[in-house]
C-alpha cells in the first residue's frame, strides 16, 4: 500500500518531477562499464493518471520504448499505486507504437 498521506498522484509531485525521478532511478549509463541508458521522451497528467513515455537501452541491444500509465486507487482501507506498461523495440515503432499507446491509455479503474 501507499502511505495515508498519498491520496492522489499529485501527492508524489508534478508529473515532470515524478517522471524525472523514475527515469533517473533506472539510468545506469554513467557506470563503468555502462549499464542501461534510460531517457525520458514525454510525460503528461490526465484524469488522475500519469502517462510516461521513456526509452531503455542495454549496451549492445536495441533501444526499447516504454509507455506507462500510473494511477492511484483506494479499496476503502488502503491507497494503492497501479501501473500498466507496454513496450516495443525501436525497429518496430511504426508497427506497434500507436497500438501500445492506445492499449495503455485504455487503462481505467472500475
Amino acid at each position: 500500500g501507499v502511505g495515508p498521506d498519498f491520496t492522489k498522484m499529485e501527492s508524489f509531485g508534478k508529473v515532470e518531477e515524478f517522471a524525472e525521478t523514475l527515469i533517473g532511478g533506472l539510468d545506469r549509463s554513467w557506470q563503468r562499464p555502462p549499464g542501461v541508458a534510460a531517457k525520458l521522451i514525454d510525460c503528461k497528467s490526465s484524469k488522475g493518471f500519469y502517462y510516461i513515455e521513456y526509452s531503455l537501452q542495454n549496451p549492445g541491444e536495441s533501444r526499447r520504448t516504454l509507455y506507462s500509465a500510473i494511477g492511484m486507487a483506494s479499496n476503502g482501507w488502503y491507497n494503492r499505486l497501479y501501473t500498466v506498461t507496454g513496450q516495443f523495440v525501436e525497429e518496430e515503432t511504426d508497427k506497434y507504437a500507436s497500438k501500445v499507446k492506445k492499449a495503455v491509455a485504455s487503462f481505467r479503474f472500475i
